[in-house]
């Protein structure tokens, strides 16, 4: 009986209503969810491999974004179980054996890190979570399989070409592009609470805010030739004004459009006037400009290449997963 389940994309209809499945009450029937060949997986395997995210989920979303992220995340876990299964029986049937003292030893590893070195905490929490001291190391195990099958069937000595690099940073040039920066200095005061009134020379009186006035103060100062940074330490209200109003590097993106616009118009050692925004005012000097500028290949090259290793160990071992898949009987039921 040679059944061939070539599509992962299978419609699913979740039962929420039946107690096995159910996102708001405990399950009290087992059941089967899949058949892998001669294996079965129930839905009680699904859930406890499922149950923490869903623990995340239930405080993250509510209503129906609550059920759907609940459907998902179990019919992630149950193709996740499948996959291992296939892995498993790949192992078994080409006659490997895993002594069990490398699942002791890395149970023993476990209690060492986790649980200070401590068995009798260790087994009550098994015991709390209803889980036998058996089935873990037999988890243990069934993980230790699927991780040296998985490294056996993907050969680490994967290449990357030279060619394969470069045309992978033409083809993503974009990628390794840098906008322009410049290092900026900032003195800011923010906005008094109430305005204060004052006559004009010909006896107008007129509402000014007592802090635009100071800034106008200090903006004098800075066209003098006063130091911009002691000016920021003395009098910016910024969280920069003990570095002397340093903003470090910034891009056009990172600042909020009233200042970029003006920031990255002035050329190095010059300031701003006077920049209002909704709290406040601003007075900016730019230190130094970098030039837009695309990273070069050899400082990317380590970067790309990992990535490129990557994407085809990933393509090696799905078109390994593909081959199980392809010689099994599977069949989930919903």
């Amino acid at each position: 009986m040679d059944f061939v389940i070539k599509r992962w994309a299978l419609t699913v209809t979740v039962l929420l209503a039946a107690g096995s499945w159910s996102a708001a009450q405990s399950p009290a029937v087992d059941g089967v969810a899949a058949v892998v060949n001669d294996k079965v997986i129930t839905f009680s395997e699904v859930r406890k491999e499922v149950e923490p995210i869903e623990q995340q989920y239930s405080q993250m979303y509510s209503g129906l974004n609550l059920v759907e992220k609940i459907k998902e995340a179990r019919l992630a876990a149950l193709k996740a179980l499948i996959e291992r299964q296939l892995i498993i029986q790949d192992f078994n049937a080409q006659g490997f054996f895993l002594p069990d003292s490398i699942a002791d030893d890395q149970m023993g590893k476990i209690i060492k890190d986790q649980f200070g070195g401590d068995r009798s905490t260790f087994v009550r929490t098994l015991q709390a979570q209803g889980i036998s001291i058996d089935s873990y190391k037999e988890n243990l195990k069934s993980r230790v399989i699927v991780n040296a099958m998985r490294q056996r069937n993907v050969s680490a000595a994967v290449i990357v070409s030279p060619y394969q690099i470069e045309q992978y940073y033409q083809d993503n040039i974009k990628q390794f592009a840098q906008p322009e920066q410049v290092k900026l200095r900032d003195i800011f005061m923010r906005k008094a609470l109430f305005k204060e009134k004052r006559k004009e020379a010909d006896g107008q009186e007129i509402e000014v805010d007592p802090q635009y006035l100071q800034m106008k103060e200090i903006q004098a100062k800075v066209n003098t030739g006063s130091d911009f940074a002691n000016l920021a330490r003395s009098y910016s209200q910024g969280a920069q004004s003990a570095a002397g109003g340093d903003l470090g590097w910034v891009t056009a993106a990172s600042l909020r459009k009233e200042l970029a616009d003006v920031a990255f118009k002035l050329r190095p050692g010059q300031n701003s006037p006077i920049i209002e925004t909704d709290d406040g005012y601003h007075i900016l000097m730019v230190d130094e400009v970098k030039k837009s500028s695309v990273l070069p290949l050899a400082q990317v090259r380590d970067g790309i290449e990992g990535a490129l290793l990557q994407q085809e160990r990933e393509r090696l071992q799905q078109e390994w997963l593909d081959g199980l898949r392809a010689k099994a009987f599977i069949k989930m039921f919903f």
